[in-house]
């Protein structure tokens, strides 16, 4: 898997934009000691490559009144990744992917209701292939966002681009829909920033026809209550983490919210999560090889106490990660699908 030609300065650029999604350019340059207009040109590279893409991580509440679900599915009569194909299609699958051990394929079903995900889980069933369905419900979940870490910059460096950014733990993921009902105008900015989460208020109010005012307010409004956190997404072969994981760990009772806090901490995790399981903590993550993954269950793992047991799976192929298509051969982005807003 070949893409575009990376030096230091496209990897400081990349780990900017992990922290600091919406930062503009002067204020990166500002702490890269690096020139804006190089740095858009760079981005703008990379971003034809489909290397990067900075979409909006809508807050639950707004597209769901559910919480995901974390599916296993054993195939027969056919190769997981034919059956992987058929999964595409299907509503409400935000992630997909074909993993090591006896369940070849997983996925993340987050529909609009409960009512929605029984359905979506139903017809898992139907899917020729499919043998068996392992479907885990989601307790609680700790979102990454950006405290996932390359390790592409200084210590200052990040401090300052966490200092621009204003970002704050992200704790608990909640469905909670917002206290009021958002405004045609705030549903309109939403949907704008969902799509691309360094949309300027000027663009929002040009495709929106609000006035320039009035979307620099929404804008703000909707980024301050974080209805919509900016993510970077990219092609992390390409930056040289070959090695996607999943962790399933059956912890000693009580610990769970110590474990999944010790987890989240750790730079080399990107979710964890509560599921309805005796193995009752899942996490995922991304390190550079397997040797890597090796060194961080016996080292930064075993650290942390009150895990009994743990099982360790590779993420083989990985066509969608965050309702985000991915090409199989070439690993660049593709297609995006949003979910809807309620």
């Amino acid at each position: 898997m070949t893409g575009p030609l990376l030096d230091e300065l496209d990897r400081r650029l990349i780990g900017a934009l992990h922290v600091a999604p919406r930062a503009t350019w002067d204020d990166i340059g500002a702490i890269l000691s690096a020139d804006a207009g190089t740095l858009k040109r760079r981005y703008d590279r990379l971003h034809k490559a489909r290397m990067v893409r900075v979409v909006g991580q809508a807050d639950w509440g707004l597209h769901s009144t559910a919480m995901p679900v974390h599916v296993f599915l054993d195939t027969t009569g056919e190769t997981p990744l034919a059956v992987m194909e058929r999964l595409r299609d299907l509503p409400h699958v935000q992630r997909l992917a074909q993993i090591s051990g006896d369940y070849p394929l997983y996925a993340v079903i987050h529909a609009p209701s409960e009512a929605a995900t029984s359905e979506a889980i139903d017809r898992l069933f139907s899917i020729p292939g499919v043998r068996r369905v392992n479907a885990l419900p989601a307790l609680s979940t700790l979102r990454r966002g950006a405290t996932w870490d390359p390790q592409f910059l200084t210590a200052a460096e990040r401090a300052g681009l966490l200092e621009l950014a204003g970002a704050g733990p992200e704790g608990t993921a909640t469905a909670n829909p917002p206290a009021k009902p958002l405004s045609d105008a705030e549903r309109g900015v939403v949907t704008q920033l969902i799509q691309d989460g360094r949309a300027s208020a000027a663009s929002i109010a040009r495709s929106a026809a609000l006035p320039t005012s009035t979307a620099h307010r929404v804008v703000r409004r909707v980024l301050d209550e974080r209805w919509v956190k900016p993510r970077l997404e990219i092609v992390s072969e390409w930056l040289g983490f070959q090695t996607p994981f999943m962790l399933r760990l059956r912890v000693a009772p009580g610990g769970t919210p110590e474990v999944m806090q010790r987890l989240d901490q750790l730079p080399q995790t990107r979710l964890a999560v509560h599921v309805a399981s005796d193995l009752s903590v899942l996490c995922t993550g991304l390190v550079t090889d397997r040797s890597t993954l090796a060194a961080f269950i016996d080292e930064e793992l075993a650290g942390i106490p009150g895990i009994l047991a743990v099982s360790v799976y590779v993420m083989l192929a990985e066509p969608r990660r965050y309702w985000l298509d991915r090409n199989l051969a070439s690993g660049a982005l593709g297609t995006f699908h949003a979910p809807t807003l309620l």
